[in-house]
């Protein structure tokens, strides 16, 4: 999720209220700053119902982002991957009944390839609720046999949605619950504290709920984050995720300008605010950006970081033997010529319709907070968009696309 980097010397938030009201009856109040504390507040979520917000003052407990971003990434050379010998990566998925956690890295598996193809499905999903431009910025879990995906969606402003379905090709026919104020949301279930967690931007906030797949059940929102990290750099903090081992749990995010920050405490005490974040990467904005996801590797006692870049976006991966390490770029998936997920190794099927592979998820049949993944059986929900539009960046196309590993 991009902000404004480019034409504001300090980041401008609009700082939305996120009380228990019709989506009609939202405001927002336009505050200076990259989301700093204040009162808690609500997440309230409606269906199809969505459009831009008035403007009125209103409780600063949650953000939403500056209405455009950066130039759009160019569209250069429309190189495809290796052939999908391995299918044409189904769109339907297992479902699971099961909400526990497992205990990470445990069981058999698959090592990660010394280099990933993938192939493609094309567009899942448009938008639709009203003045609706865009889904994106996509976290996905498993939830009473469904798929429930938070994201990002653009209607003048940004604000968020929700939608359940058993597979992913019945998307386009689902729900899209309108939950205003909810900006590059991560989902997942706490073990611990038998607790489903939901963490957003802008100010970083969580809050949680028994019944994920209900976009109002979930508790005031707190504050995930203490100040900021980043001093003033960049964006401030964006575009969190949080996962947890036996003892920890942290927090990664970025700043837009190349930075990757990691804060920790203990399980015992999570959910709560972080408040030790410091930066622990840094890089030109062509190698790192934003969009930060950690996984536990399934079967190992490795880590797989993936971050996507500014420009043509496409992601390139690091792993660390532990989540307090050094995270080393992986071979076969730290450049533009062989990344971890890019258009120079996706193909489509049915014809490529995005050179963008941006901010996505890696889909997890187990929903806890060990954030695990299986490499037998990859799948990346991104989102792409048609290159020849390039209104101003909150206006672009996104749409959701499934990525499937050709092993």
């Amino acid at each position: 999720m991009q902000t404004n980097r480019y034409s504001l010397s300090t980041p401008t938030l609009l700082r939305s209220a996120l009380g228990w009201v019709p989506t009609s009856a939202l405001f927002l109040a336009l505050m200076v700053g990259c989301g700093g504390d204040g009162p808690s507040g609500d997440l309230q979520g409606s269906t199809n119902t969505g459009g831009s917000a008035g403007a009125q003052t209103g409780d600063q407990s949650s953000s939403v982002g500056t209405t455009d971003g950066g130039p759009a990434g160019g569209t250069g050379a429309q190189t495809t991957g290796a052939p999908a010998s391995g299918g044409t990566g189904s769109v339907t998925g297992a479902s699971s009944s099961t909400v526990t956690g497992g205990t990470g890295g445990t069981g058999l598996t698959c090592p990660l390839p010394s280099t990933f193809q993938w192939t493609s499905t094309g567009p899942l999903a448009e938008p639709t609720n009203s003045g609706a431009t865009s889904l994106k910025d996509f976290s996905v879990t498993h939830y009473d046999g469904n798929y429930v995906v938070y994201g990002t969606t653009a209607d003048g402003n940004w604000n968020g949605f929700v939608s359940t379905f058993s597979s992913f090709d019945q998307w386009a026919a689902a729900e899209q619950h309108y939950i205003p104020g909810l900006v590059a949301p991560t989902i997942f279930y706490f073990t611990p504290k038998d607790t489903w967690v939901l963490a957003y931007q802008w100010g970083f906030k969580y809050a949680t709920s028994k019944t994920p797949d209900d976009p109002n059940s979930w508790s005031r929102t707190q504050s995930l984050l203490d100040g900021d990290p980043t001093g003033g750099r960049g964006t401030g903090p964006i575009d969190q995720t949080v996962i947890c081992d036996d003892s920890n749990c942290y927090l990664f995010f970025n700043d837009d300008a190349g930075g990757v920050y990691r804060g920790s405490m203990p399980v015992s005490e999570f959910p709560g605010a972080f408040s030790n974040a410091t930066r622990i990467m840094d890089q030109p904005t062509s190698v790192i950006f934003e969009g930060v996801q950690v996984y536990s590797i399934k079967g190992s006692s490795s880590y797989l970081m993936i971050i996507e870049n500014n420009g043509t976006r496409f992601f390139r991966a690091w792993t660390a033997d532990s989540l307090d390490g050094d995270w080393t770029p992986l071979d076969g998936a730290s450049s533009e010529q062989q990344p971890f997920a890019g258009r120079n190794n996706v193909t489509w099927p049915d014809g490529q319709w995005t050179n963008d592979i941006s901010h996505g998820d890696l889909v997890r049949e187990n929903p806890s907070e060990k954030m695990e993944i299986d490499p037998c059986s990859l799948q990346m929900l991104y989102q792409g968009r048609d290159p020849s539009q390039n209104p101003s960046y909150i206006d672009l196309p996104y749409r959701p696309g499934l990525l499937t590993l050709v092993r």
